[in-house]
């Protein structure tokens, strides 16, 4: 199969001259990018970096509109204590290098309850971040209730008056990571040492954040693990629980809307599947809908 990158000696002379390749390798895991991670020796030491390029998926901008947003926002982000990876280069029209960051996928021992106030905490510090904070231009995304009449029709009827409402947004958008989930988080010495990916970032609710998050909780550790991320988040930061409940319907929706076409293995796929139904079922519960 051709490689989406160019050669990978290639690639880290055009970063440094000097540069000596040692090891290029692809890394597993991404579900909606190719990423390749570079190896070399310069005349200042040992380097390693990453190469990104946006796949197609269902559900999202197209690739060149997600690695344009990405290269812009990851310019600025390490300056504002953001334990995101600074960009490298960005070559047009979509391929990102970045630093690599060093850290392990998988959670920390005694997870759940390892890994609730780590992720309650970054959340909250990047919902305090804004366009006044130097931000690139990015998407709005503060109503839940657009994508859900096109989902979920039987709910919201178009000759309903009035129809099922979700209270305003109180306060100006916030910056928004747009997939988080443990899958873009990195961990090392028991802390959060990276949040990855930001091709889906925008400025929005960010109840919208914290029930994503806690749609990930519900499938990897039950229904509790995804309560305790919202009172560790309420203990740093205001909740609005009438709109969490909107996005908590919102999120699950989204999912099994889309799942299909992320690639995930069978059993994966029907974990996350059985998890995001009961969430669905339990929001629409609490919205008086179900």
């Amino acid at each position: 199969m051709e490689s989406p990158f160019m050669d990978a000696e290639a690639r880290v002379i055009s970063l440094d001259p000097s540069a000596r390749l040692r090891l290029a390798e692809p890394l597993a895991g991404g579900v909606s990018s190719h990423t390749r991670r570079l190896v070399f020796e310069a005349a200042d030491g040992v380097h390693a970096v990453v190469e990104r390029r946006p796949k197609a998926m269902p559900g999202k901008p197209p690739p060149v509109e997600r690695a344009t947003r990405e290269a812009a926002l990851l310019t600025r982000l390490p300056d504002l204590g953001i334990p995101a990876p600074r960009l490298r280069r960005f070559e047009p029209p979509d391929t990102l290098v970045l630093d690599f960051l060093e850290g392990e996928g998988d959670p920390p021992a005694g997870a759940p309850a390892s890994v609730i106030g780590p992720m309650a905490r970054l959340l909250v510090a990047l919902h305090r971040l804004g366009p006044e904070h130097g931000l690139p231009p990015l998407p709005t995304f503060t109503d839940p209730l657009a994508d859900l009449r096109t989902w979920r029709p039987d709910l919201f009827p178009a000759d309903a008056v009035p129809g099922p409402a979700c209270p305003p947004l109180a306060g100006p958008p916030r910056l928004l990571h747009g997939d988080f989930w443990m899958g873009n988080l990195l961990w090392r010495d028991g802390g959060l040492a990276g949040l990855l990916d930001w091709e889906d970032a925008c400025l929005g609710d960010p109840m919208a954040e914290l029930a994503a998050a806690r749609c990930d909780l519900h499938s990897r550790f039950g229904a509790d693990a995804a309560e305790a991320l919202a009172w560790a988040y309420a203990a740093l930061a205001p909740v609005d629980r009438a709109r969490l409940s909107w996005w908590d319907f919102y999120m699950p929706t989204a999912q099994l809307t889309h799942m299909d076409g992320w690639g995930l293995p069978p059993d994966d796929l029907a974990r996350v599947r059985t998890a995001m139904t009961e969430r669905r079922d339990q929001s629409l519960a609490t919205l008086g809908m179900g």
